[in-house]
């Protein structure tokens, strides 16, 4: 087995695992929070890196026509993706150095807001590379062609996460938590002259333990990648016809 691609897998799976602990401060620490952001930064940077040969040619070749669109779309859901990432680290250093309660407010907001946009996204990701890792997991368990006992299970497990993804996206406000924060920090770009309210200004913090963020934000990922990879396999699938109807025609 390719060990570069054992190491991709890897080390997406840290990723995700890491990304998931920054939800919830408390379940580690507030040190570890910002130690781990570093890490998820520099891990940012070593995905990128392996994939540099890629970057690199796509990036030449990204205005060219006859550059596929899936391969376009695949860069831009990347590159946004790297951008909030980014906000994330960036948002997170400035709300720790902010002087007032109006920037400090500002950053948590776009820190928060991009932090829960980018689940969205990972799902994105994730779902145009279905395949690849798919076909990764078959070969290290040596799992040959689907039999019909395996594909009614494989479609169980999809409608299972589909209806758990949905129920946390409803129960935990997941659009609207995106909408409010950036809606806030938007609105708040230009500093204002905000006091702290009575009580001290606050928004709701997570308190889920390690396997309840892994169940809430797993399954909105899993919503997103699902959803991405049967659109992406029903475009595939519309494309070929087509071809093999010129065929015909002609």
């Amino acid at each position: 087995m390719n060990k570069k691609n054992i190491f991709k897998i890897v080390l997406d799976i840290a990723m995700m695992a890491l990304f998931m602990t920054f939800f919830n401060i408390g379940l580690l620490g507030f040190g570890f929070h910002v130690k781990g952001g570093m890490i998820f930064g520099a891990l940012i940077l070593v995905h990128i890196i392996i994939n540099r040969k890629w970057v690199a040619n796509i990036t030449k070749r990204i205005f060219d026509k006859n550059l596929k669109t899936r391969t376009r779309v695949s860069y831009l859901i990347s590159t946004f993706l790297l951008v909030l990432v980014c906000t994330i680290l960036v948002s997170g250093i400035c709300m720790m150095k902010a002087a007032n309660y109006d920037r400090v407010m500002f950053w948590k907001m776009l820190h928060l807001g991009t932090s829960y946009l980018s689940i969205a996204f990972i799902g994105i990701h994730v779902g145009l590379y279905w395949n690849f890792v798919s076909n990764f997991f078959k070969k290290m368990f040596n799992i040959k062609n689907s039999g019909q006992v395996s594909k009614i299970v494989a479609r169980i497990v999809v409608v299972s996460m589909l209806i758990l993804g949905a129920y946390n996206i409803y129960t935990q406000g997941y659009f609207s938590k995106v909408s409010k924060t950036l809606s806030y920090a938007i609105e708040h770009i230009v500093p204002q002259d905000i006091e702290v309210p009575e009580g001290g200004g606050h928004y709701e913090k997570e308190s889920l333990s390690f396997l309840g963020l892994v169940n809430v934000y797993g399954s909105i990922v899993s919503i997103f990648a699902i959803g991405t990879y049967y659109i992406d396999s029903a475009v595939k699938k519309n494309k070929k016809v087509s071809k093999e109807r010129i065929k015909q025609a002609s």
